[in-house]
């Protein structure tokens, strides 16, 4: 598969989803805002428009402090959380078992 996210083929570009992806690749490691950013490839600044919906679906929990930086994690306790990677493990099945989707 292409380094283009698999959710975003199914359901378009959007940055909580990118977001979302990179907490999903790596769910134990801790992450401040700005380096959630830069992994997600979105201005910082897009990534505090996009928070108070990862909030509102508990998909992320705070982790621990680092200086007076806040890191962050993906809540895996999450049911939203628990479905998207459900979600994802179904579609990398079927496309892996099939065509690749076109984007």
């Amino acid at each position: 598969m292409t380094d283009e996210v698999l959710l975003e083929k199914i359901f378009g570009k959007s940055a909580t989803l990118k977001i979302l992806d990179v907490l999903m690749n790596h769910p134990s490691m801790d992450y401040s805002k700005k380096e959630l950013a830069e992994s997600a490839g979105v201005a910082e600044s897009t990534v505090h428009r996009s928070w108070d919906r990862i909030q509102e679906m508990k998909a992320v929990k705070e982790s621990r402090k680092y200086g007076k930086t806040q890191l962050y994690k993906l809540n895996q306790d999450s049911d939203i959380v628990e479905q998207l990677f459900k979600l994802d493990q179904k579609l990398r099945s079927e496309v892996d078992s099939s065509e690749p989707l076109k984007a």
